[in-house]
């Protein structure tokens, strides 16, 4: 409380779990707030309101593996993320839209990404975005699945989605192969019991002429 003139906060290298919401309300002129090497395990919307005068997050070396979509959009004036080294395994496209800048950077390395379709097409999306700059992103490897272990992104990030595109084709491909047969199947169904109708009334028709 009371430091409303405070422009540089270094709490790096301590032992915080948690941080609550509006624990920094009342520094509104906090320019960098260094939270790197503790134990924060994820952020909530709200830990960093009233910060508008912030240019420098610094939450590298943490064990941050959640971070909610909203937590960042009252940085209006950020320069540097850092979330580097952390636990995050994927993120969210909106986390980081949320961030209403002219030009914010970003560090993402020594995360261990878990290299599936929708990591591809987050960062994808990401790296559109003309005024966020993925810094670090050659730099960024994979931890999962097995097979991509240790694989720099950059290296496998357009064939990342092929097996799930061939997977979703084949079944697609054998979902409308199957209702196609189960339609020619009642199609036949129904002929062949309409022609057993018709053979049963002509019978019926012809026994009733002969009966005359």
């Amino acid at each position: 409380m009371h430091l409303d003139s405070l422009e540089r906060l270094n709490l790096t290298s301590n032992a915080i779990h948690t941080i609550r919401i509006r624990a920094f309300g009342s520094m509104s002129t906090l320019r960098q707030l260094h939270l790197g090497d503790n134990r924060l395990a994820s952020l909530n919307n709200g830990v960093f309101s009233m910060l508008r005068s912030l240019e420098v997050l610094d939450l590298r070396g943490n064990h941050i593996s959640k971070t909610e979509m909203g937590v960042f959009s009252p940085l209006t004036s950020l320069a540097l993320l850092n979330l580097a080294r952390n636990q995050m395994r994927t993120i969210y496209f909106k986390t980081f839209l949320s961030i209403h800048t002219y030009s914010t950077y970003i560090l993402l390395e020594g995360n261990p990404w878990n290299c599936d379709c929708d990591l591809q097409r987050v960062f994808h999306k990401l790296r559109s975005v003309h005024r966020l700059f993925l810094d670090d992103y050659h730099n960024l490897s994979c931890s999962s699945p097995a097979e991509l272990e240790n694989c720099q992104l950059r290296d496998v990030d357009t064939q990342l989605c092929t097996a799930e595109t061939v997977t979703v084709l084949v079944i697609t491909i054998t979902v409308v192969i199957t209702v196609l047969a189960a339609i020619v199947m009642a199609e036949r169904k129904r002929k062949n019991r309409k022609k057993k109708s018709r053979r049963h009334w002509t019978e019926q028709s012809n026994m009733s002429e002969d009966s005359d």
